[in-house]
């Protein structure tokens, strides 16, 4: 399994970036339209379907790859 480095997504309605940064940290943008949680345990999404999100999330394997480059 991939670590977890950046727990974050994006609400397509309000435009905020929301992050979890711990395990319980539940976060919801200021619409109300998108939460993060689980921090770098795991990444949980709750969301408006027909709204959606555009998902941030970054792994170690992501930061391997760009320093290669």
């Amino acid at each position: 399994m991939e670590q977890l480095i950046m727990n974050a997504a994006k609400c397509n309605n309000c435009g905020d970036i929301i992050e979890s940064k711990h395990v319980h940290d539940f976060i919801t943008c200021s619409c109300g339209q998108l939460s993060v949680d689980g921090g770098l345990e795991y990444a949980k999404r709750v969301y408006n379907e027909n709204v959606g999100y555009t998902e941030l999330c970054e792994y170690a394997s992501d930061r391997k790859e760009q320093e290669e480059c």
